[in-house]
């Protein structure tokens, strides 16, 4: 089953499409102890598979894999020498020689020919699977334990990865957090796994899983925004995703640099703006002046308007100044769930 027979499947099943966004209008996400649906079409996966892939990630990456035990998972980034991330994922770490990557669908490509470069010493394949494989998601309380109950595996805890069995396929499932969970599935059973919990579950869009992400302060950047950031503007090492502790990697010097010397000007904020058009990621935001003071992350839409990640100046931001987009929409800055200003060094 390829994109456009997956799309043709879910319209069939209620679904409107914004872009690669499936949106579910006919249902409700108003039901707090209920378990939703959602297709993850926009995000992609990238397989790493050999026996030195462990050794080879551990010196590109920002995150430390070395100490992140088999079956669990941890937020990472590879950066180019100027310490400017390619990319930034979820890393599922299944055992020493294999891992999976999720990250942005556009992104995946761009992720495995920058890392491919320099893999050509050691034993690991990269391979982007995004094609082969396609992620859904769960949301809701007790995510794990619902899904353990529908699916038939033991319930994981936060952060844990397990493969299942579907089908005579095997599938992966990452716990992301309390109330969401992802499923890498084969494309040849989806349509099937998809029939399979919709009876139990509501089918709801892409927006509703993002605004968990962005409530999280998590970001996600896609091909628009690659090689823009360095992981502190994106607030990636207070999120467990920049060891500086591991030793080398590519784009470490700056990574630290920044860090010890206490040089970040930008950082991650949290905001809404007023509904319309999805402002696409990368766009330039502004102050009071006519100078670009950031650039947006990631956006989706909400029942409030539309929820936002913006990497901005951090002087402008405490003084006050009005910020808004291009086209004028005001952006009212929102709380972050964790210590902005916290120093994972102290």
């Amino acid at each position: 089953m390829d994109q456009q027979q997956w799309q043709d499947f879910l319209s069939s099943e209620g679904a409107i499409w914004e872009g690669g966004r499936a949106h579910f209008p006919l249902t409700s996400t108003d039901d707090p102890q209920g378990l939703h649906l959602i297709d993850l079409g926009p995000l992609g996966a990238v397989s790493i598979t050999g026996p030195d892939s462990q050794k080879f990630l551990q010196g590109q990456l920002t995150c430390d894999l070395v100490n992140l035990p088999d079956g669990h998972s941890t937020l990472g980034s590879h950066c180019n020498p100027k310490g400017r991330m390619i990319s930034t994922f979820s890393a599922l770490k299944l055992s020493q020689s294999e891992f999976i990557f999720r990250l942005p669908r556009d992104l995946a490509p761009i992720a495995q020919q920058a890392l491919a470069k320099y893999a050509v010493f050691f034993k690991a394949k990269l391979t982007d699977i995004s094609e082969e494989h396609h992620w859904l998601g769960l949301q809701g309380p007790q995510v794990a334990q619902q899904a353990a109950q529908l699916l038939g595996f033991k319930a994981p805890s936060p952060g844990e990865v397990i493969n299942f069995d579907f089908d005579g396929e095997r599938c992966t499932v990452q716990i992301v957090n309390e109330s969401q969970l992802a499923l890498l599935i084969p494309v040849s059973k989806t349509q099937q796994l998809w029939q399979k919990l919709s009876s139990e579950c509501e089918a709801t869009g892409y927006d509703i899983w993002q605004k968990k992400q962005i409530e999280a302060g998590i970001p996600q950047v896609d091909a628009a925004t690659s090689e823009i950031f360095i992981p502190q503007m994106t607030n990636l090492h207070l999120l467990g995703g920049v060891s500086f502790k591991k030793g080398c990697y590519t784009g470490q010097e700056v990574v630290a640099r920044m860090q010890f010397r206490g040089a970040a000007k930008r950082r991650l904020y949290r905001a809404k703006c007023e509904g319309g058009d999805l402002p696409a990621s990368g766009l330039e935001i502004f102050g009071d002046g006519k100078q670009s003071i950031g650039n947006l992350v990631e956006a989706c839409h909400s029942k409030d308007g539309i929820e936002l990640l913006a990497v901005l100046t951090i002087a402008k931001v405490a003084a006050g100044e009005q910020l808004h987009l291009k086209d004028g929409r005001i952006l009212d800055i929102q709380e972050l769930p964790y210590d902005a200003d916290d120093d994972p060094l102290a």
